[in-house]
């Protein structure tokens, strides 16, 4: 089903403009809209209960409420919930969390990025490898850390369009290409 994009933009406004923009606060509404997502990909049964137009908005707004309740979503992503399902526009939830992760990202001018090991690595580097790449994009750059053995050594970083490769796989890859393209 295809996405509406200007609602999808609507709701992440609403909800940017309703909340507080304090770090905790954002957080809290960042994960209970990757929780949404999550479910909406993830969970048929519950994608499907959502977009079927014959269902009426009231048992869609008890499961919306208990689904508030048990996972405690805050007040103003479920008020985003019910409103994206009464006007049947039930599929921005596929990329809800993404888009306001974006939002939010423009906001703070800050990036959402990874560090990809094959061994763990100490707070230092990590740092020097935040500082180096927070002065390439002129942006706050937020690193989550993953341990993928597969790349055998080396790193790669990303953060938002940037990319660097440095593992041991990429180089032997390229290495091997070379060596057999003559």
């Amino acid at each position: 089903m295809k996405i509406d994009k200007k609602v999808l933009k609507r709701i992440v406004k609403v909800l940017l403009n309703k909340i507080p923009k304090e770090e905790t606060a954002l957080i809290k509404v960042s994960d209970d809209l990757a929780l949404i997502q999550e479910l909406y990909r993830k969970e048929k049964s519950f994608r499907n209960f959502i977009l079927n137009p014959q269902l009426p908005f009231e048992e869609k707004e008890k499961l919306i409420k208990t689904l508030s309740e048990k996972a405690g979503l805050d007040k103003n992503v479920v008020e985003a919930l019910k409103y994206a399902v009464k006007i049947n526009k039930g599929s921005v939830l596929r990329e809800i969390s993404d888009q306001f992760r974006f939002e939010v990202e423009k906001f703070f001018a800050t990036v959402k990025g990874e560090v990809i090991t094959a061994y763990p690595i100490d707070e230092k580097l990590l740092e020097q490898i935040k500082k180096a790449v927070e002065e390439k994009l002129g942006k706050k750059v937020e690193f989550e850390v993953k341990q993928d053995p597969s790349i055998i050594g080396g790193v790669v970083v990303k953060a938002g369009s940037y990319v660097l490769d440095s593992s041991v796989r990429t180089y032997l890859r390229k290495l091997e290409q070379q060596l057999t393209s003559y």
